[in-house]
């Protein structure tokens, strides 16, 4: 028979451990809540941090497009790289983040979309000697010429494939399989897509390449190794390129450039006409911005045509 005493306390060691048994639930639920709202917290902090460095970055894209405007207005003569929108912005502190950024000129790359003429053909004396030039350029970055075909056959209308090149036959036997655009690039990333193009390739000529513009290669900002391209016979020598671009900024093609130019190449040029595609002015910028808040950083790249009105034709954040 149980006693009293020893029933009274058999309840008592119960409640004590369903109260044991309480203060732990609730201290566990205590931390779940506690952790959830730290959690929350930190989520609201990332976003609005993340909001703000999105809106630092926007803001240096619009004061990217006031400088190009202003220049537009201001100086009209030629666009090169001792003018202000030529200058990178430093980390600039606004608020409680910074923002950067930088502006570079279209023009003063190779245009694949001048591969073919404006009905996407392939064949001409123009459009040959861009893909002479493009072969050129190729050799100049120690990369096979020969992938120059592949470009024109994604570019061009047709469906019949160059010697070296790739139409819709080859792309349907991938896997996964994709067709041959036969079109205009939207963007330089589709490069990914043409036969040969590796990551490797990419990576050295897509620093020279664009898809925006008229084609006009814009010799005030043009990269030495595209200068060098533009003679498509024999290319232009190293310190020949050196030295035009120490002679810049030209206001012309037709006087101070092409003059000086070393005689056999200034024959080539007029030859070839090569100096109708060259151009001292521009119309299409990259304007690379960044914002950043505390470790949240957001990074925007916009294609802008500078006109009236300004027309943005890219937008990527990053």
């Amino acid at each position: 028979m149980i006693s009293g005493n020893n029933k009274l306390r058999d309840e008592g060691g119960f409640a004590l451990l369903l109260s044991l048994l309480v203060v732990l639930l609730l201290t566990v639920i205590i931390l779940e809540i506690d952790f959830q709202a730290r959690a929350d917290l930190r989520a609201a902090g990332n976003f609005r941090d993340d909001l703000k460095a999105f809106y630092l970055a926007r803001s240096a894209v619009s004061a990217g497009q006031a400088i190009l405007k202003d220049d537009a207005i201001h100086s009209n003569k030629y666009d090169g790289l001792d003018e202000l929108w030529a200058f990178p912005v430093p980390e600039y502190p606004l608020g409680d983040g910074v923002l950067s950024g930088v502006i570079t000129d279209e023009a003063g790359k190779f245009n694949l979309n001048s591969l073919v003429d404006v009905n996407g053909r392939g064949t001409g004396t123009a459009v040959e000697a861009r893909q002479k030039q493009l072969q050129r350029l190729f050799k100049l970055l120690h990369l096979n010429p020969d992938l120059v075909d592949a470009i024109v056959d994604w570019v061009d209308k047709d469906s019949e494939p160059r010697p070296f090149g790739a139409e819709e036959d080859t792309y349907s036997r991938l896997e996964p399989s994709y067709h041959c655009k036969n079109a205009r690039f939207d963007t330089l990333e589709e490069l990914h897509m043409v036969k040969g193009i590796t990551d490797e390739v990419y990576r050295k000529i897509a620093p020279y390449l664009t898809v925006y513009g008229e084609g006009k290669i814009n010799v005030n900002t043009a990269d030495t190794l595209v200068l060098q391209s533009l003679d498509i016979e024999e290319g232009i020598d190293e310190s020949v390129a050196r030295r035009l671009i120490e002679s810049r900024p030209y206001e012309s093609t037709t006087v101070k450039f092409i003059d000086a130019l070393p005689a056999e190449v200034k024959n080539r040029f007029l030859k070839t006409n090569t100096n109708t595609f060259i151009d001292v002015r521009s119309s299409y910028f990259t304007i690379l911005a960044e914002g950043r808040v505390q470790n949240t950083r957001k990074i925007i790249h916009a294609v802008v045509r500078r006109g009236s009105p300004m027309q943005l034709l890219y937008f990527k954040v990053e």
